[in-house]
């Protein structure tokens, strides 16, 4: 099977319509409107509300359009303002979008975590309904679960009152705290926002103190020791195809006792066991999502692979960031698009078991391992950058041409610094755990930036 083929089955639904691509960031625009170009797309509008780390759009002549509105400092912050401001934009921008496209034939092409609502007087491609959009509710998602016949961890949904929260905490603690996480009463949280380890009463304090600001209940479960990882399912006309685990990058804080996300990496190896364990826990919770909520698209399955096996912590009714990941190694599938063409019903020759095949091969074959990392140092400029390992990490110099580099980008974020880095073959090892290698790196970098991370520790791979 040619790798092309997903490409040439879905470019004749696109071709010939124009698309407007918004996101947050104008700079995150710009690889999905190279991805409509090569569907054949001709006519392609970015619109970004704050410019963002990366090559903007009309580097590679694309019409943008940059709001350049003032943010909220904050990972969710940042993601729930822009996308208000984007259904409500300000009268010149809306103005702009109306003289590209004046006969309202654009659909948006939206990151995939927005809620879908229009956006600047159009509709959104690949919208979620509401019913799919609520399954990212951590304190729905363990019932949903254990219909699908999925293995959970013990948890209590308690009212966000101090009480309850202190009651189910010393009902559940296995001696290591637990984790408390709140609804989504004000939408959808990710990042690990409003996710809080409460080892005491003074962890305890601030996470009541959080969670009580935005949140009717939560969840709490026992902490658990492990790799935190994530498995992508994708329900299709064809059958639920599942793909290989990905290490998720939570570094942690000490104090308070915060979760650090820094993306994924496809560089670890879970223990055969559980990864079997992973791909037909996917496999359930795709079927039971298809059988009650007729959901169609790519979903993920995220928890932690611990001593005794693999506990989700998640299911999220989108694409996500490890299948960006995976799909590095397949530049000719437009993985988003087809998530998006696969939520529209499109009639593509999907051929499910093969792109299954393609893409668990892909992963296991092509190892990747990149991470990000955002501080709270204010950064206006964009700057790269190279790393060597001599035998400690370092920024590298001109004298270190010889030595094998990772490189990477510093620029402006949702919470002040960005920094996104891809580790050069030769710095890591394909199996562990990742966790401990960038935590190391993102101390170095932050020692060197002044970037305001302060100190992380790893997960145990146990």
């Amino acid at each position: 099977m040619r790798r092309e083929h997903w490409s040439e089955s879905l470019a004749p639904f696109l071709r010939g319509r124009p698309f407007i691509v918004t996101s947050d960031m104008l700079a995150a625009t710009t690889g999905l409107a190279l991805g409509l170009r090569a569907m054949g797309v001709e006519r392609i509008l970015c619109v970004g509300v704050a410019r963002g780390t990366g090559v903007l759009p009309q580097e590679h002549g694309f019409e943008q359009i940059l709001v350049n509105q003032s943010l909220p400092l904050g990972f969710m912050e940042v993601i729930r303002e822009a996308e208000r401001v984007l259904r409500q934009p300000p009268a010149e921008v809306q103005s702009q979008v109306d003289r590209f496209d004046p006969d309202h034939e654009a659909q948006i092409i939206a990151p995939f975590y927005v809620t879908g609502l229009p956006q600047l007087n159009r509709p959104v491609f690949g919208a979620r309904p509401a019913a799919w959009r609520a399954l990212e509710d951590k304190v729905v998602i363990d019932a949903v679960l254990s219909a699908a016949g999925v293995r959970v961890a013990p948890h209590r949904i308690v009212p966000l009152t101090r009480e309850a929260l202190d009651a189910a905490a010393a009902a559940l603690d296995r001696g290591h705290g637990t984790v408390w996480a709140g609804d989504a009463r004000e939408g959808f949280n990710g990042g690990a926002a409003l996710t809080r380890w409460v080892r005491d009463a003074q962890d305890a304090d601030e996470a009541f103190e959080t969670l009580s600001k935005s949140c009717d209940s939560a969840r709490v479960m026992p902490f658990l020791e492990g790799v935190p990882c994530s498995i992508h399912g994708w329900v299709l006309p064809d059958g639920v195809r599942v793909f290989r685990p990905c290490e998720m990058l939570v570094l942690r804080r000490p104090a308070p006792p915060v979760f650090f996300y820094a993306q994924a990496a496809t560089s670890w190896d879970p223990p055969p066991a559980g990864r079997e364990e992973m791909r037909e826990a996917a496999r359930r919770a795709g079927a039971h999502l298809r059988d009650t909520l007729g959901y169609r698209g790519v979903f993920t399955l995220d928890g932690v692979m611990t001593r005794d096996g693999f506990f989700p912590t998640e299911l999220n009714p989108r694409f996500g960031a490890a299948l960006l990941v995976l799909g590095r190694a397949l530049p000719e599938l437009p993985l988003v698009l087809m998530h998006f063409a696969s939520i529209e019903g499109l009639a593509l020759d999907w051929r499910g078991e093969e792109l299954e095949r393609l893409i668990v091969s892909a992963g296991d074959t092509t190892r990747q391992l990149s991470f990000t990392a955002m501080g709270s140092r204010p950064i206006t400029e964009s700057e790269s950058f190279a790393l060597v390992r001599d035998p400690t990490w370092r920024l590298a110099t001109e004298a270190d041409a010889h030595l094998p580099q990772s490189v990477g980008t510093l620029g402006p974020g949702s919470t002040g610094a960005y920094v996104r880095v891809g580790l050069n073959p030769a710095h890591y090892t394909v199996g562990p755990a990742a966790g401990p290698l960038v935590a190391e790196v993102v101390a170095v970098l932050d020692a060197h930036f002044e970037l305001g991370i302060g100190p992380l520790t790893a997960a145990q791979d146990l």
